[in-house]
Order: C-alpha cells, then structure tokens, then sequence
C-alpha cells in the first residue's frame, strides 16, 4: 500500500474506501441496521415465518395437496395426489414446470426420501400474503389444466 500513492498525485476513491482491496461484507448488514434498526428485520422475518404456517395451513384445506411436514422455518414441502393408479411423481414434476412457465410465481421442488415434492421458500422481502394465494390459485388452475390433458 506504500507505493499506491505518491505524494504529488491526487487521491483516489479506491484508496480512501472502507473496504480498500477487499470487499467489505459487513457494510450490507451494518448500514441497513443503522439506518433501519433491528425492529425492521424482526418484523421481515416475523412476516415470512407467519407466511410459512399461513401457506401450510391453506394447502391443508386444499383437496388433494398433502403436506407432510409443518414448516420448520420459511420453507413448506408439499405435492398434489392425482388420482389412484396415477404416477404422483411425474404428476409434480409436470405441474412444478406449467407453474414455471406461466411466470406468475415461482416453485422449486425437492426429493422428501423417494417423493417428489414442491416447496415454497419464503426468502424474499417482496413475498407477501397475496403472493401466496395467486400462487395457490395458479397451483389449482394448474392441477386442473394437468388432468384434463390425460
């Protein structure tokens, strides 16, 4: 760092930063509690988690969704179950990829032991209430466009 400056040359920004040469992490933390205090990430995490147990309880009352585990944090793990004789599967895996494609919301999806599954995970400071029920919403459009393709 000795050399970066000369005595007869103009300061430079990047000299003068916090962070210097390395990225200064701490400062996406810091700042928004300085400006914002601990109160707003309190009520944003209180939000998504009363998110999660509102989620888990409207696929509950929803036919043909099982919910096999209640959300630990802001995720929920669920599936529909087609018919009897019906591949509960490739029914997920298909209606994950229509809810993908028509844009409105996004679902990803995990393995729970040999069982395909959907989830919702509830990270981001834009997911609120109505988020969930458009995508519950689309999810039954969805169910309903999947079964009459067969």
């Amino acid at each position: 760092m000795q050399d970066a400056l000369a005595a007869d040359q103009e300061y430079s920004p990047a000299d003068l930063s916090p962070e210097l040469s390395k990225h200064f992490r701490g400062l996406r933390l810091w700042l928004p509690l300085q400006l914002h205090g601990v109160a707003a990430f309190r009520s944003a995490l209180e939000e998504k988690l009363l998110l999660a147990q509102y989620a888990y309880a409207k696929l509950q009352e929803l036919t043909g969704f099982e919910t096999p585990a209640a959300p630990a944090l802001s995720v929920v793990i669920f599936r529909y179950l087609p018919a009897a004789g019906a591949d509960a599967n490739a029914f997920n895996q298909r209606l994950v990829q229509a809810v993908q494609q028509d844009g409105r919301v996004f679902l990803s999806s995990t393995k729970l032991g040999d069982d395909f599954m959907l989830r919702f995970a509830i990270l981001s400071f834009r997911t609120h209430k109505a988020t969930f029920d458009l995508a519950l919403e689309i999810l039954q459009e969805k169910v309903r466009e999947l079964q009459t393709q067969r």
